[in-house]
């Protein structure tokens, strides 16, 4: 198994759909690098509750911080979409 489907396993065992992780997540890997205030603003979750899946997604290495402040996905949406059936099937 390659690095990418390892990612996406732990992902799908990891961030459950529903929750805050996932929600934050799942928006960075299709909109693309943002700041936390977008995050909030877009899908409706306060920052309060933002920045703590923010830390939790960086501490599990799913994503990334950039120089300006935003963070970024380190897995694209179109691979998450693509693998996430398969591995809630098993």
């Amino acid at each position: 198994m390659n690095n990418m489907a390892n990612m996406i396993e732990e992902i799908v065992e990891n961030v459950k759909p529903g929750t805050s992780q996932f929600n934050v997540l799942i928006y960075l890997a299709f909109k693309g690098p943002s700041a936390p205030i977008e995050i909030s603003d877009e899908i409706g979750i306060p920052s309060g509750t933002v920045r703590p899946a923010l830390r939790s997604l960086l501490e599990k290495e799913y994503i990334t911080q950039l120089e300006d402040g935003s963070y970024k996905s380190k897995m694209p949406f179109t691979e998450i979409i693509a693998n996430l059936y398969t591995f809630l099937k098993k």
